[in-house]
């Protein structure tokens, strides 16, 4: 299949504004559901069923995200199509009290997700995104997303 140029330049442009908001699985997760609910979904708890031929719904929980489009006629009848993806891919994350010094520097204690090859995050610039919970100020676990954007590590 040929894009005509304009179209590819779009498509293009497009996937590398989503690579750049997407820099964790709940970040994706956050642009691929405002992106969703702009095209004319909406959230869905996963309970009450889904009319035939509404106009979709999302369903996220985290780091994953479901969306759902009924066809014209019932499932018995019409059937099911479904695509699937994962947002997840290899990294380094950051351990639970992960504060260390050693050799009068500050160190993060890291541990790797996935086959990550390791070569590549060496002695490069990093920068701290991912999901942080909290106690809120009513006493409430509440979680964020942060992306510090600047470097502020580095793997000797």
């Amino acid at each position: 299949m040929d894009l005509d140029p304009v179209n590819e330049v779009d498509f293009k442009q497009g996937l590398l504004g989503f690579l750049s908001r997407a820099v964790t699985p709940f970040h994706a997760v956050r642009s691929l559901a405002s992106e969703l609910e702009q095209a004319g979904f909406t959230n869905w708890d996963g309970q009450v069923p889904l009319a035939p031929a509404s106009g979709g719904a999302i369903f996220t929980r985290g780091g994953c995200i479901v969306a759902v489009k009924p066809g014209r006629r019932p499932l018995a009848e019409g059937g099911l199509r479904m695509v699937g993806a994962h947002t997840d891919s290899p990294c380094l994350m950051v351990k639970p009290n992960p504060e260390q010094e050693a050799a009068g520097y500050q160190q993060l204690g890291v541990e790797v997700y996935g086959g990550a090859l390791l070569n590549p995050w060496f002695d490069r610039d990093l920068s701290l995104a991912g999901r942080v919970s909290y106690l809120a100020a009513d006493g409430t676990l509440a979680t964020a997303l942060v992306d510090f954007k600047d470097p502020i590590a580095v793997i000797p």
